[in-house]
């Protein structure tokens, strides 16, 4: 028995001095703190980095009749468009106005009415209520995944996160002090909450949806008040940045149905996920450890992929 006690005992010891060599290693290495990653982020509140124009976007003084001479790109979109998290002049919507300009000659206007929040069915009455009026040349709308989130899943959301947010800021307990406990817990959290992410996209995109459905008949409302007055309809699907962007990619299928929406109501799709393909996606966010906006690079990346799209559709004089 005496024997046995040893045994265990040895084991326990074991158990400990392993448990106390990894807490070391973890805190020499910094494993337990978070690293921002990819672009830093700016403050966008200041004067410089977010300015707002007179009818509250994120852009220059448009007037709305169109200057002679210029030719006009309507965005729509949410805080993707809007460029939460960077500078103004880094965002696709400013990149594609210099990027037509050197490379055509031409005098052009990206009119930006895009603003953190907006959903497919909200950029569908902003094009039919306010856009149009900006007399486009063409309407070029960021489509983000969330984009089909109804109204009743939003609201679970965002009680999901008050609730994350509460549970974050209670009193540390003692585990909470040990950098290995944070490491494990952390890894462990990150992958359930991944997999609820996931299985939530999936089934935003069902069939009886009433996000998807909403959103399709958007994307045709849209369509259809382009084609009334004879302007392309360009749809740029962004993917979902805080995923692997290499075979292991959740939400193709999404994407192709989004797509095949899209195309169904006479827009030109292009699909942004084959542009950012095998990138490491921790070097396109914001900052990996607390936003997953797209960053100035991966802005750049999609400027230069919506601008093969738009010359095809607006071919130069």
């Amino acid at each position: 028995m005496s024997l046995r006690r040893a045994e265990l005992a040895l084991l326990l010891g074991s158990v400990l001095v392993f448990l106390v060599v990894a807490e070391g290693a973890v805190r020499l290495l910094g494993m337990a703190d978070a690293h921002p990653s990819g672009y830093a982020p700016v403050n966008t509140k200041r004067r410089g980095m977010a300015p707002t124009n007179s009818r509250g976007y994120r852009d220059l003084e448009r007037p709305l009749a169109k200057p002679s001479g210029v030719k006009r790109i309507l965005s729509l979109g949410d805080s993707f468009a809007w460029g939460a998290g960077i500078e103004f002049d880094d965002t696709y919507a400013r990149r594609l106005e210099r990027l037509l300009e050197r490379r055509r000659g031409e005098a052009f206007e990206v009119v930006q009415l895009a603003l953190p929040g907006m959903n497919t069915v909200d950029q569908a009455s902003q094009l039919h209520e306010e856009g149009l009026a900006y007399a486009p040349d063409l309407v070029l709308v960021g489509y983000v995944l969330n984009d089909s989130e109804d109204t009743e899943a939003a609201e679970a959301r965002r009680a999901r996160d008050w609730a994350e947010e509460k549970r974050e800021k209670r009193e540390p307990r003692f585990l909470d002090r040990l950098a290995l406990f944070r490491v494990v817990s952390t890894r462990l959290w990150a992958t359930a909450e991944n997999r609820r992410r996931i299985a939530g996209y999936r089934a935003m995109y069902r069939a009886d949806a009433p996000g998807w459905v909403a959103g399709q008949k958007a994307l045709k409302l849209m369509g259809s008040l382009s084609t009334e007055k004879g302007i392309p309809l360009v749809v740029a699907i962004f993917p979902l940045f805080g995923q692997p962007l290499d075979e292991g990619y959740p939400f193709t299928e999404i994407h192709a149905q989004v797509a095949q929406a899209a195309a169904a109501a006479g827009a030109r799709v292009v699909d942004l996920l084959p542009a950012y393909r095998g990138m490491r996606f921790d070097l396109l966010l914001v900052d990996g450890a607390a936003d997953e906006h797209p960053n100035e690079i991966a802005h750049r990346i999609a400027a230069g992929t919506i601008l093969r799209a738009v010359e095809d559709v607006l071919p130069a004089p």
